[in-house]
């Protein structure tokens, strides 16, 4: 029971992990490109599905 609550734990921890970077990484870029990339809300759409599609396979 304790060893499937640590594996539970540790998919949490690595999803938490995955996020997180993808929020780092999203604060960190340069102000021009950015905006660049607010102006294609595909790509932003592409990057959040991605970010979502590696946190599911961790947990999987």
């Amino acid at each position: 029971m304790l060893e499937s609550l640590f594996s539970e734990l540790e998919d949490l921890l690595w999803g938490l992990g995955i996020i997180s970077f993808a929020i780092v990484g999203l604060l960190i870029l340069p102000k021009k490109f950015s905006d660049k990339l607010g102006q294609h809300p595909l790509i932003l759409t592409i990057m959040f599905f991605s970010i979502l599609y590696m946190v599911i396979k961790v947990f999987n």
